[in-house]
């Protein structure tokens, strides 16, 4: 049965009730909830806004975001088989543990943004994300392991312990991130830009040290 929660007493609709028998929506804006384990159904969103959602452990197995906003969601550990996000943006939103690139299906379409969103531990693992933007985000543990991610743009972000293995950084911008630490040797990293005093730590594997 889908959800009904409230916000300060104030009944909150699921989206399951918003969206009832419906296949297609374009231009709307959702504010509803969705419970853990709850599955949204098979909807297409064009230009679609969702605003404040709490989608934590929600199935969205089938879904297509196209040119979709995303702003204070909680999409933390959803399930996204089968889904698409083309062209998304997510701002000051968490998507904890989301497996961007679950084995044999491809659930994102670059470019795409991130801003001031937490992803720790998702994974992006063998996906197309040129041209794509993650700025002031948290993403410790993050898996960028074989992704095609050049021109992507990391500002401000925080990649403590993410994964790069294997992965196409070329013209790839670390300008402003922190805490990011990988083997150049089996990356592709040509044209990729480093702050200096942050890229010293991508040298150790040859013995060279800044000071």
């Amino acid at each position: 049965m889908p959800r009904t929660d409230t916000d300060g007493g104030r009944a909150v609709p699921s989206l399951v009730e918003e969206l009832a028998g419906r296949t297609y929506a374009a231009g709307e804006r959702f504010a509803g909830n969705l419970a853990e384990g709850v599955r949204l159904g098979t909807i297409e969103f064009d230009g679609c806004t969702f605003e404040g959602c709490a989608l934590a452990g929600a199935e969205l197995r089938g879904c297509h975001f196209t040119e979709c906003t995303f702003t204070g969601v909680d999409l933390s550990r959803a399930v996204v088989t089968d889904a698409r996000f083309a062209e998304c943006v997510f701002s000051d939103s968490r998507a904890l543990g989301v497996n961007f690139a679950l084995a044999h299906t491809v659930t994102l379409s670059a470019p795409f943004r991130f801003e001031r969103c937490r992803l720790d531990f998702a994974s992006f693992r063998g996906l197309d994300v040129t041209g794509s933007v993650w700025h002031d985000c948290r993403l410790l543990e993050v898996d960028f392991g074989e992704a095609v991610a050049r021109k992507v743009d990391f500002a401000g972000s925080d990649l403590s312990r993410s994964v790069f293995a294997a992965t196409d950084l070329r013209e790839a911008s670390f300008v402003g991130a922190v805490a990011y630490d990988f083997d150049i040797r089996v990356n592709q990293v040509r044209g990729a830009r480093f702050d200096a005093a942050e890229a010293g730590r991508l040298l150790r594997p040859f013995g060279v040290e800044l000071v």
